[in-house]
């Protein structure tokens, strides 16, 4: 089996509406498709995001501080981001703190996915 590229990842959260203003605000993804308002489908090429709405969006990867979302950066736009972070008040679970000669910081989305952000020169 060869596999081209990883396509698309999907995560649950209690509300997609809400949850595709938060990463298109914060992660500029676009919608691609929301006619279906409990599936929600955005992109940032080549990464595409499928927002899932559940009643209960409890994710067992959260709940044991694995991210469920890692995204590389350069050092620069990660000190933007961590900034960004702040401003808007999204809550911050651990960093920055060092990875290799990088860093790390990782937050929650607003079901408590944690999403990481890194980089490493």
């Amino acid at each position: 089996m060869i596999i081209e590229s990883l396509d698309t990842v999907s995560i649950v959260v209690k509300n997609a509406t809400a949850s595709a203003k938060f990463y298109s605000d914060l992660f500029d993804f676009e919608i691609e498709d929301d006619s279906n308002k409990k599936s929600i489908l955005l992109n940032l090429e080549p990464i595409k995001l499928r927002l899932v709405q559940v009643d209960d969006p409890a994710n067992p990867l959260s709940a044991g501080s694995n991210p469920v979302l890692s995204f590389a950066m350069d050092e620069d736009d990660f000190t933007d981001a961590i900034n960004e972070i702040e401003d808007k008040k999204i809550k911050i679970v651990k960093g920055p703190e060092a990875l290799g000669k990088g860093e790390s910081l990782t937050f929650s989305d607003l079901d408590n996915n944690l999403i990481e952000i890194y980089y490493i020169p």
